[in-house]
């Protein structure tokens, strides 16, 4: 008798020891599927938002405004200029607004003649100073980092014709006020 009951303890323990591996298994397949499953959803995320610069992309072409390569295939809804570029424009006879998201200071220190000056942090409360009407918009930083970030703003709002100036105004070779 007591060699079964030894038996039956054994066996018992055997299947306890077996059970909690396949739990512990069991975890850790059930840990793996709840990362894939985040990873998922942020692949999710990541396609929708993707898809829906697509739309927007090829709504532009629809309504006739440009929108170039680099802009699909970086998934922008804004395009990239040269300081060296702007300047040509800024000099030229078409109608154009430039947008200096800079700091008070460096605004300051001197900026390009016309431009219209909204600090990036204030940008999102002062949207009704940056002009709808269609005119291009050339935002402009100190190195364009921070334009990059304002163009970006802007034609998720709706603005169109958006540039965001390379360089910024490290690069700038033109005239400056300091008004």
């Amino acid at each position: 008798m007591d060699i079964l009951l030894w038996v039956v303890a054994a066996v018992a323990l055997f299947m306890a020891w077996s059970a909690r591996s396949r739990a512990a298994e069991m975890e850790s397949r059930l840990l793996e599927a709840k990362r894939l499953g985040s990873a998922a959803r942020d692949e999710v995320v990541e396609l929708t938002g993707a898809v829906d610069t697509l739309r927007k992309l090829l709504a532009r072409v629809a309504n006739g405004h440009h929108v170039d390569a680099h802009m699909v295939r970086d998934g922008r809804l804004f395009r990239n200029i040269l300081a060296a570029d702007l300047q040509k424009k800024v000099e030229g006879p078409d109608k154009l607004c430039v947008l200096d998201v800079r700091t008070d200071n460096e605004w300051q220190g001197g900026h390009i003649p016309g431009a219209t000056h909204v600090p990036v942090d204030d940008l999102e409360k002062q949207l009704h100073a940056v002009p709808r009407d269609g005119t291009p918009l050339y935002v402009i930083c100190a190195g364009g980092g921070r334009s990059q970030a304002a163009a970006k703003f802007l034609a998720e709002r709706g603005y169109v014709d958006v540039f965001n100036v390379e360089g910024g105004m490290q690069a700038w070779r033109g005239e400056r006020s300091r008004d």
